[in-house]
């Protein structure tokens, strides 16, 4: 029969993953794994919050041994921590309510992120990335407000640029999308989050060339 201890590889890849990489203690650096002699290895302890044997630290008798191996009841710790947490001494300071607020804070991230990959259909990626034009396109027309006052030229290029990216998107919208496209897609947005603020950069530029008296020399 099956103990308290006798862990799924599901429940270890889920706290693994649920953790960050990183010990549950609240600011700990140490990580998950550790490459030791060219191969990974778990560094850290998988502890229970409510005891897994009886006159253990938090022991509910009340629970089955399934609960007590459920990764619900398990947190990841590096031994000085486990150590602290597991002290009957200190069983006042660390209890089931402490840690599982611990677990609850850490996991909440990769948690949220799991739930957005399921978003991550043809339609649902295009609900995101319409979200999140729709905020850029705001700035960068307010950027292009200011160019134009300065330059109206460069302003009219900016606009035909962003109608003709318009229309081109408003095109792939209404055909079916392909990974390709998505990996293509997905790099130009980094492309575009990194160049964040050029257009400022840019009117500063104009501004300051406009404002540049004669070359005389010519």
């Amino acid at each position: 029969m099956a103990g308290p201890r006798a862990y799924t590889r599901s429940t270890v890849a889920a706290l693994a993953h649920l953790s960050g990489g990183l010990c549950y203690w609240p600011g700990c650096p140490e990580p998950v794994l550790r490459e030791v002699e060219g191969k990974l290895r778990v560094i850290v302890d998988i502890a229970h919050i409510r005891a897994a044997e009886p006159g253990g630290a938090r022991h509910d008798p009340a629970m089955t041994d399934d609960e007590r191996r459920d990764q619900a009841n398990l947190i990841l710790f590096c031994h000085p921590h486990h150590y602290l947490v597991d002290d009957k001494m200190r069983a006042h300071i660390y209890t089931a309510k402490v840690l599982l607020r611990w677990k609850s804070q850490r996991e909440a991230a990769p948690r949220e992120a799991l739930k957005r990959l399921r978003e991550v259909t043809p339609s649902g990626l295009r609900r995101i990335v319409a979200g999140g034009l729709e905020a850029h396109d705001a700035r960068i027309l307010g950027a292009l407000d200011r160019l134009e006052k300065h330059d109206r030229e460069a302003a009219a290029l900016m606009r035909n640029l962003m109608d003709e990216l318009t229309e081109a998107y408003s095109l792939q919208r209404r055909r079916a999308l392909d990974p390709d496209m998505v990996a293509e897609f997905g790099q130009s947005v980094k492309t575009l989050r990194g160049m964040r603020g050029t257009l400022d950069e840019f009117i500063t530029a104009a501004t300051a060339f406009r404002r540049r008296p004669p070359d005389s020399s010519g």
